[in-house]
């Protein structure tokens, strides 16, 4: 079977597609979506109003992942993956045809809100569990790959939703040439990108038909025996790894142009270029992560890049107030590379860890909670302490302290328990990426 026919395959490449698509058109379009659903106001308004709208569907996502967590131990990792499918896709379709705040006023500022916090209940749903799938189908050499692949459709989402809204006013202006009575459909131009939620989300949904009803093997009613054990230390143990990873890649490929531009007083250009590169090379490091499995276990790979994290984050930081391109993007590889070794290997090691007692409501809390907690408020954070240290490299020593919470638990992870491939249920044989190990 081709690999670009291997169902598997298309499931993990899509995993975080449309999610992080939707996501990036709303954030690149906030201006424009902040003019639409309130009043008229000025530009900086605008902006902070649109992404008050969008930040608030992340407080239905922890709700949202005790719901799909649920759903998925009862009914089947595959049922829920089908479900919050639907649920990202059918808000996110409507927003193209929402009435604006010049037709109904703050009606349709409503319906937004109310549309986000669904997609955003779905989301709670969408990400854990499509990584859990893939990582507990896959068995043997193609399950690093496939596990890191399913963290780089997250980048997929976001260069499409580049691409599309780049193009957007290139597209309005052909349809207004070629077409001179097409006036009202080029003004709501910014609907275009949420109409194409409709097509895609058709297209993930039918690669998911192929996904067993049975999912991941799990009780079908009740709740496992070793939840009433109150077996917390798995979930405890995964939320501080995937706090620490948040936090850290929210610092340095999300915040760390502003930091550099705004901080250190580097030119605009070189803060966006150097990230542009490093994400894309983030990327690369992290399937090479992933296929590194083959000859190191997950877990040690992650104890690594953790240490590594620990170890170099403060001086790092200390290097990039010198300046000069070379040296910001020699920085910001060093730190893609320490980062890919857990960010690669994450949702090899989550499932292993989770698998046996919390299972798909283990694996959606422990990436939806810590992600909000310690991911979204990690610029907030750096922010703060520089304005009351006034160290510009206390970015880096917050990484490294918040890492030394994470460290023990890799050790013990590395050094403390097998790491072992979960067998294949649920899944159609002749559909595995490889046959399951005899026992």
């Amino acid at each position: 079977m081709s690999r670009s026919r291997n169902p598997m395959f298309q499931i993990a490449l899509t995993a975080n597609l449309f999610e992080w698509y939707e996501f990036s058109v709303s954030g690149f379009m906030a201006l424009a979506i902040g003019r639409l659903f309130f009043p008229a106001t000025g530009d900086t308004n605008a902006l902070m109003l649109s992404f008050s709208i969008f930040a608030s569907s992340y407080l239905a996502r922890p709700i949202g992942s005790v719901f799909f967590g649920l759903w998925g131990n009862r009914r089947g990792v595959g049922s829920a993956l089908k479900l919050s499918m639907l649920g990202m896709a059918i808000p996110a379709s409507l927003i193209a045809f929402l009435p604006t705040y010049a037709s109904v006023g703050y009606l349709a500022t409503g319906m937004l809100i109310a549309l986000k916090i669904l997609q955003g209940f779905a989301v709670g749903g969408e990400m854990p569990l499509g990584a859990y799938f893939v990582s507990l189908n896959t068995v043997g050499k193609y399950r690093g790959i496939y596990c890191a692949l399913v963290a780089c459709s997250t980048f997929l989402g976001m260069l499409l939703a580049s691409l599309v809204v780049f193009g957007l006013p290139y597209a309005a202006a052909w349809v207004s040439r070629y077409f001179p009575g097409t006036a009202g459909l080029t003004i709501g131009a910014w609907r275009w990108p949420f109409l194409l939620c409709m097509p895609l989300s058709l297209w993930i949904f039918s690669i998911r038909g192929a996904v067993s009803n049975a999912g991941i093997a799990a009780p079908s009613v009740g709740v496992p025996a070793r939840w009433r054990d109150h077996a917390v230390t798995p979930l405890w143990q995964a939320a501080i790894l995937v706090a620490f990873m948040e936090m850290q890649v929210y610092t340095v490929f999300l915040w760390l142009p502003s930091y550099l531009h705004s901080y250190v007083g580097i030119a605009n250009f070189d803060a966006r270029s150097t990230n542009a590169i490093t994400l894309v090379t983030f990327c690369v490091f992290t399937l090479c992560a992933g296929y590194a499995t083959r000859w190191i276990s997950a877990h040690k790979l992650a104890l690594i890049g953790i240490a590594c994290l620990v170890l170099f984050s403060y001086p790092l930081f200390a290097v990039l107030q010198m300046g000069g391109f070379l040296v910001l993007l020699a920085v910001q590889l060093a730190f893609a590379l320490m980062a890919a070794c857990l960010v690669g290997v994450i949702f090899m090691v989550l499932p292993d860890l989770l698998k046996d007692n919390w299972q798909s409501m283990g694996m959606t809390l422990s990436l939806t909670v810590p992600t909000a907690i310690f991911g979204g408020t990690a610029p907030v954070v750096c922010g703060y302490l520089i304005e009351r240290t006034h160290l510009l490299t206390v970015p880096g020593l917050y990484i490294a302290v918040m890492g030394l919470f994470a460290l023990p638990v890799a050790y013990h992870l590395a050094f403390g328990m097998p790491s072992q491939s979960p067998n294949v249920v649920g899944f159609p044989r002749e559909m595995r990426t490889t046959e399951p190990r005899q026992s």
